[in-house]
């Protein structure tokens, strides 16, 4: 690890532990030529992992992805698309990790489904209408909206 002070190019690790509710660890650094001390929080990532896509084919993760589109479901509120987006994304890739699924695009959409449900409604029906999960059947005059639910609680 590079001294965040000096620029070294190696730090040695003075304290670890492991966070209890997140998959990160926590690090108390010190560079040998400076003497600084300071934090590290290393976590998990989806970097380099591949996703399988509707059409069968795979394509490796990608976060900024995933940020361009929580960031289209937040049209009501602007300041939550350009602020907020980065966050939820984050969110749903440690939820993808915790659960230990394969990667798909199925996956990853009903994971981002359910986070943003529960931070704002609103965004969530969005993104449902812009990913395909809401299906509507026409009765007389009116009209229902369907949720799909995920494929497990069918």
């Amino acid at each position: 690890m590079i001294c965040i002070n000096c620029f070294h190019d190696k730090t040695t690790t003075k304290n670890s532990r492991k966070h209890t509710k997140h998959p990160s660890v926590w690090r108390r650094r010190a560079c040998p030529e400076c003497g600084a001390v300071f934090t590290t929080y290393e976590q998990a990532t989806l970097d380099g992992r591949m996703v399988l896509t509707h059409d069968g084919s795979t394509t490796p993760f990608n976060l900024g992805k995933l940020i361009i589109s929580i960031s289209r479901s937040f049209q009501h509120n602007k300041h939550a698309a350009a602020h907020d987006s980065y966050f939820l994304a984050q969110t749903v890739q440690q939820q993808i990790i915790k659960q230990g699924k394969p990667l798909s695009t199925q996956i990853i959409t009903q994971i981002t489904h359910m986070i943003l449900q529960r931070y704002d409604p609103v965004a969530a029906l969005q993104y449902a209408a812009q990913h395909r999960l809401i299906t509507s059947r026409r009765r007389g005059r009116s009209s229902t909206v369907y949720v799909q639910p995920p494929s497990g609680e069918r």
